[in-house]
């Protein structure tokens, strides 16, 4: 598969890259990027690729060359991007999110559909050990019916982005759309859907700035948003000021409980026997590099069944619903708010 990465900044460099050059079957091509500083560094670390200033550049220099774009850069860009890349008969991986809105992701399915072409959210926190382990407990009956989920992931600031271009863009409302709900929040949602199945009905969210971050014009540092999902409570807590870098998951049921703290798998019958088991899945580890290979995988499982509307599109669509009433939510006082899809 030949590959062309938008966007040449932190994810794609230590989190993308390593995996296609590590893999006889990956075969990346070009670098997409503005910033001459970034293409350089792009032809250090892979010498031989060919790098563009512009999208536009890549599709009219090589237009066949190229099978799968992937799109890296900030969020503002992944929707232009995707749709450049799809009506020029790309398949697409596009970093999350995938749409800020629902509008946003209806009129990008819709043209990836038309052209049959996968359009592929990078939701990778699915492929995660952990979250693969935990998942199979929870569908074999370990905890019985889920009743209840929370999701916690604290870090002590935003994630940088690299230092030739606005490292801290996650910040700006133009350039990111929505602060740590956004950031984060998908990871969670896309965690929610591959415990608990099925879809949430009603959402409610408090999302604002704490601390010292009093300028109106930066993004959000913390969320609190509630899913009800079928029958299932689900509490999301995130926050960019916390005083540790931490990630914990949780689901109870009529059976169990099961927890994730990092690396930590932890099932916890109704006696209280507790069985632990270590899952090495490198949460602390920014780039997730090390799960990104079952991403591709997957993506090269769509395109050879010529499956264009994988579950993880379908996921994607509730995210983006998800993040846009959440917001509405909090903007009107926390109430519940339904969703459709």
């Amino acid at each position: 598969m030949k590959i062309a990465i938008v966007g040449f900044g932190f994810i794609a460099q230590k989190g993308h890259l390593p995996t296609y050059q590590s893999r006889d079957d990956l075969n990346l091509r070009a670098v997409v990027d503005p910033v001459s500083a970034r293409r350089e560094e792009a032809l250090k670390l892979h010498p031989g690729i060919r790098v563009y200033e512009t999208l536009s550049d890549l599709l009219e220099d090589c237009p066949q060359e190229i099978d799968l774009v992937d799109i890296c850069a900030p969020n503002v860009f992944h929707i232009p991007a995707a749709r450049q890349a799809l009506a020029a008969g790309k398949h697409v991986l596009c970093e999350k999110p995938l749409a800020l809105n629902l509008a946003e992701f209806e009129d990008i399915k819709q043209l990836a559909l038309e052209k049959r072409r996968l359009l592929y959210p990078c939701h990778n926190y699915k492929f995660a050990p952990s979250v693969v382990h935990a998942a199979k407990l929870v569908r074999s009956g370990a905890i019985g019916e889920p009743l209840y989920a929370s999701f916690q992931v604290y870090r002590v600031s935003h994630a940088r982005g690299v230092p030739e271009w606005q490292p801290h863009w996650r910040r700006d409302k133009a350039i990111a759309g929505g602060g740590i709900a956004i950031d984060h929040g998908v990871h969670a949602i896309s965690i929610a859907h591959s415990l608990l199945g099925g879809a949430p009905k009603q959402v409610a969210a408090h999302i604002r700035n704490l601390g010292n971050d009093k300028d109106t014009n930066l993004t959000e540092n913390t969320a609190l948003i509630c899913l009800d999902w079928e029958s299932v409570l689900v509490q999301i807590n995130l926050t960019w000021v916390g005083s540790v870098r931490k990630s914990s998951f949780r689901v109870q049921g009529t059976e169990g409980e099961i927890c994730i703290d990092n690396d930590d798998v932890i099932l916890i019958d109704k006696n209280k026997n507790v069985t632990p088991c270590i899952v090495p899945t490198d949460f602390d580890d920014p780039s997730h590099s090390s799960w990104f290979s079952a991403v591709i995988n997957d993506i090269q499982h769509h395109i050879a069944t010529e499956n264009y509307e994988p579950a993880s599109l379908i996921e994607a669509g509730r995210v983006a619903e998800i993040m846009e009433k959440a917001h509405q939510s909090s903007t009107q006082g926390g109430g519940w708010l339904s969703l459709k899809l």
